[in-house]
């Protein structure tokens, strides 16, 4: 059964692009996002705020701007992130490498679901809050989540992504654009004849629509700019998983539900 989702709320962030109206403007002309990054997060206490890292910073304020558009403040969330706040694991290798005792605090901020767990301790939400990495396909897979929790009963599901340049010497790996960014979309089932937008795979004997593509943007904010843009009608990404790197497609498709 083909599952229809809505885009009832959304909010974004990155250098050059701090309001909804840029990111309006960015959805019919975009490009990859660089320089300095203004973020006001002013309405979180300053204690909480020492503990959140910069790309920390992002994803909880993009979440907070998507929370407050809901009337159901304690929903599930999906958090979905490529590589999480590698800085941080990696300040902890280097103090290991050279003999130096590893903070226990530092640890726990520093783990793949530290972000979404601080968030949940500061927006006191109980509901599922499930944290996703994958070697590609990051927001595809947070999606897949999130359409688990609707279907399991969540009238409503958060999904926030959220990237950062890898540090040195990590940064020879990276494959794509290394943008400061986070979004969060509020989601939900379509009802009949509303419009949304489905994901699904196709096989590798039917990826030869999928083209590659020529963006300039990072995987994370093509996909954002399909969810903000009515005039694109699809978006078809090629991905490789399993130990001999099978290929295939995502497609997402703006339909009705």
């Amino acid at each position: 059964m083909r599952s229809v989702c809505a885009l009832r709320a959304w909010s974004a962030i990155a250098p050059g692009l701090p309001t909804t109206a840029h990111w309006q403007q960015w959805a019919i002309q975009p490009w990859c996002p660089s320089g300095e990054l203004a973020l006001d997060l002013s309405h979180i206490p300053s204690m909480v705020r020492r503990r959140l890292g910069p790309l920390a910073k992002l994803a909880v304020s993009v979440a907070d701007v998507v929370l407050a558009q809901t009337s159901q403040p304690d929903l599930p969330v999906v958090w979905v992130s490529r590589y999480g706040d590698s800085g941080k694991s990696l300040a902890l290798l280097q103090s290991q490498a050279i003999g130096e005792p590893l903070s226990p605090m530092a640890f726990g901020l520093s783990v793949h679901n530290g972000i979404g767990a601080q968030h949940s301790i500061l927006r006191g939400i109980r509901s599922n809050a499930v944290c996703v990495a994958t070697s590609n396909g990051a927001p595809e897979a947070g999606m897949m989540e999130a359409l688990g929790l609707l279907h399991e009963g969540a009238s409503e599901v958060m999904l926030v992504c959220y990237e950062a340049p890898l540090p040195t010497p990590y940064d020879r790996f990276h494959d794509e654009p290394q943008p400061y960014y986070a979004w969060a979309v509020l989601l939900a089932l379509a009802a009949p004849g509303e419009l949304g937008f489905s994901l699904k795979t196709i096989p590798a004997t039917a990826s030869d629509i999928c083209q590659p593509l020529n963006s300039g943007l990072p995987h994370g904010l093509e996909v954002l700019h399909f969810l903000l843009s009515r005039e694109r009608a699809s978006l078809c990404v090629r991905h490789s998983s399993g130990e001999q790197q099978r290929s295939g497609c995502w497609w997402w498709e703006r339909c009705d539900g």
